[in-house]
């Protein structure tokens, strides 16, 4: 593979500063070099943050251009990102053309400029990444360059489709069109935009930011010179005047109407009422958003599957069918017109708007959901042409996609895998012995299912296999266990059936912990409370690198009770404590002096439900170890779990029960809870935050013990699960567990 040791990047504003930052989350050191000096501070507290973690901002260095350029020699790859106009960057290659090695890559992140315009050498091509580059997986590449698409894909965790020369190439040609024909069809229709809003989301398998609030985060003067270049350079397009600023944008942008950026766009936030208002594209005026219920969006509220979802909206015989039909099938038929005209690969059609822009599924796999047949059917009765690709798909059986493509955990799934299932989890044989434990329940949340699951693949791996992999594919890895379950539990006061759930769960959480064959968990995404204790309990953690883990367990009152607290004490331990000494090979107590460092940092962690804001920052928080590993592409994070399996059953060695962990006692309990006490007096945590920090510190303390002292982990577990029960007897808890169900927001009362 091509080899990548330091790159260069032109240009630092917002695009520039992205990538020079996404290349220091992979270990790239660059410079990034500008006529102006870039800001490393603005970098490093972006928000949303550029960087996994922001000690790695030491990875960029930043200078002038005109003072640097020999730098360039040092260089295997060189990524312009200047502003987008052909003269300033055809100057730019002029100056730098001297500097460059024969073996280094040069590429542009342009968003729409010709290849054949700007290349001036062999190693060039065109690589548009998308804002921002640390969070979407899209990477359009024009020209030949394998080399550099591989190492992209490989230490980028990138997701690369080849894009001919062609206007704003795949994404943003498709994209931009359907988002301004919504812009023409509300104006044209006078629907409201909260309505339009509401369907064109994920109803129809789009963003939760939809149309319009999408376009307010891009900037509507910047959407509009997106749009312009299509008008310009697509004079064959069937569909070139719908790229065209209608009326009212026009008039935004002339008033600095341009979107977040400036606080006012589409929607702007009343500052005394703190109202969300949406505009109104007739008048220009704010006003409070209507109130819109549509049969077809009730329906597809408690539907899971992507293909129901939208044949539900889209073929909706009410006011959200009527929206959603013309919108989405202009879409899907300029989109079939498109082919092979920007791409020969409808997968990489696909592939662009679900990574570029967040659809669930790419217009081809939508044609499919929908029914390829049902459609033209519709189209038919209209009198609207049907393009001739969709033509020819009829002829071959009426579907774009006869075998879809799968992930590796779906694949094995379809071809046989699944051995065992249940409502809440599936037990999928990987091959070579390894099972995989699935959450299948609502937000994967931790319940009887879910432990069911966990069990019976320990069980079945232990008897006729390698090793676990627990992961699933969905949304989010887990957000924590079934709250509802445990706050109706205790409102109904059975607290002999809470401790019994509880127990369960710390059972099952020591099995994985202390299972003869090793049990690699794949997180991603939200790792929350009970979610991060299964993490936890792991012998291994194979974390996809956009991992927000956590034990939140304080925002609803309680305290991690299945062992979240016992392992956040072993993982700090093992963290600060210090390797043997060359000299006496004996070992050190944790550094700063025994046995308070680790409760303390345990201490931090749960009281103030600290999150690791990716994966990178969860080995600085103790969440994983430093031998745990990172998985920048999602789509290998199964994979690589099972290859960490198979690598760890050669030699597995689990571990075993501790009866030795020091704790600091009442003196360390005092400590703790004078920490959170300053937090009280400034005015920060509630009455109820602080009885919760005194429970916390009693527990990470060792409970009533006087002193320093050593205790097991069954009476670590004891005490967690003594405190739960004791905490969810609270009025103030049990409020705080029914406004997270009810708002998904936690309470502070």
């Amino acid at each position: 593979m091509l080899s990548i040791k330091k790159a260069a990047v032109i240009g630092s504003g917002v695009m520039g500063s992205g990538i020079a930052a996404h290349l220091a989350n992979c270990g790239i050191p660059s410079y990034l070099l500008d006529v102006v000096p870039p800001d490393l501070e603005k970098i490093r507290k972006a928000s949303p943050a550029h960087l996994y973690d922001a000690d790695d901002i030491r990875l960029i260095t930043v200078g002038l251009l005109d003072q640097n350029l020999e730098k360039l020699r040092e260089c295997d790859w060189i990524i312009e990102a200047v502003t987008e106009k052909l003269d300033v960057k055809k100057n730019l290659y002029n100056k730098i053309k001297p500097y460059i090695r024969d073996s280094a890559w040069v590429s542009s992140n342009t968003s729409g400029l010709p290849l054949n315009e700007l290349k001036f050498r062999d190693k060039f091509c065109i690589t548009h990444f998308f804002n921002p580059p640390r969070y979407l997986k899209l990477i359009e590449v024009v020209g030949e360059a394998k080399e550099l698409v591989e190492f992209i894909e490989e230490k980028l965790g990138k997701g690369v489709v080849k894009a001919k020369d062609t206007p704003n190439f795949i994404a943003n040609r498709i994209g931009v069109f359907h988002v301004y024909d919504c812009f023409h069809m509300t104006y044209e229709k006078n629907w409201p935009l909260s309505n339009v809003e509401k369907v064109m989301g994920p109803a129809t398998l789009h963003p939760k930011s939809a149309a319009f609030r999408t376009c307010d985060l891009v900037g509507l003067d910047t959407l509009s010179l997106v749009a312009k270049t299509c008008y310009d350079g697509c004079k064959e397009d069937e569909n070139r005047n719908r790229f065209k600023n209608p009326a009212f944008l026009d008039q935004m942008i002339a008033k600095g109407l341009v979107g977040a950026k400036v606080g006012q766009g589409f929607y702007k936030k009343d500052k005394e009422t703190k109202e969300i208002l949406a505009i109104n594209l007739q008048t220009l005026e704010y006003g409070p958003q209507q109130k819109f219920r549509a049969d077809s969006l009730g329906k597809v509220r408690e539907m899971t599957e992507p293909a129901e979802k939208l044949r539900t909206v889209v073929f909706a015989d009410d006011e959200a069918g009527q929206i959603a039909w013309p919108l989405m099938s202009n879409m899907l038929v300029y989109a079939a017109n498109r082919v092979p005209e920007i791409s020969d690969s409808i997968e990489d059609v696909d592939r662009a708007l679900r990574w570029g822009f967040g659809w669930e599924l790419g217009p081809f796999e939508m044609w499919d959901a929908l029914g390829v047949p049902q459609v033209v059917e519709r189209l038919q009765k209209e009198g609207r042409a049907v393009p001739k690709l969709v033509q020819e798909i009829l002829k071959k059986g009426g579907k774009f996609y006869p075998k879809p493509n799968l992930t590796f955990l779906k694949s094995r799934k379809a071809n046989g895998g699944v051995v065992e299932s249940n409502a809440g989890g599936s037990i999928v044989d990987l091959g070579d012995g390894v099972f995989c434990a699935e959450f299948q329940s609502k937000m994967n949340a931790i319940d009887g299912d879910v432990i069911e699951t966990i069990n019976k693949a320990l069980a079945r791996a232990e008897k006729e296999g390698l090793g676990v992999v627990i992961t699933n594919e969905g949304e989010n890895f887990s957000v924590g266990a079934n709250l509802m379950l445990i706050l109706l539990t205790a409102q109904q006061k059975d607290w002999k059936q809470l401790d019994y759930i509880v127990q369960e769960f710390q059972k099952t959480m020591q099995k994985i912990r202390f299972s003869p064959k090793p049990v690699v968990a794949a997180p991603f995404n939200l790792v929350l409370g009970g979610g991060c204790e299964v993490c936890l309990s792991a012998a291994h953690i194979e974390a996809h690198a956009e991992t927000y883990m956590g034990l939140v367990e304080v925002g609803v009152g309680i305290l991690p009770a299945g062992g979240g607290c016992k392992n956040m004490i072993l993982r700090w331990e093992e963290k600060l404590t210090k390797p043997k000494s060359p000299q006496n090979m004996i070992w050190f107590s944790p550094l700063d002096g025994g046995v308070f460092p680790k409760v303390g940092k345990s201490f931090e962690m749960i009281a103030m439900g600290k999150v690791a804001t990716s994966a990178k920052e969860g080995k600085k928080f103790g969440l994983l170890r430093k031998s745990d590993g990172v998985t920048l592409n999602r789509d290998n994070l199964t994979q690589a779990a099972k290859k960490k399996v198979l690598e760890l059953a050669k030699n597995y060695q689990p571990p075993k029960m501790r009866e030795d962990i020091q704790l600091p006692g009442r003196g360390g309990e005092v400590a703790l809870v004078s920490g959170a006490h300053a937090f009280y007096l400034r005015g920060e945590i509630s009455d109820h935050d602080m009885l919760i920090a005194k429970t916390v510190a009693h527990v990470l303390a060792g409970g009533d013990m006087p002193t320093i002292h050593y205790t097991s982990e069954q009476h670590i577990l004891d005490l967690e699960r003594e405190a739960f029960l004791k905490l969810c007897g609270e009025e103030k808890t049990q409020a705080r567990m029914q406004h997270m169900l009810m708002n998904g927001k936690p309470l502070r009362n």
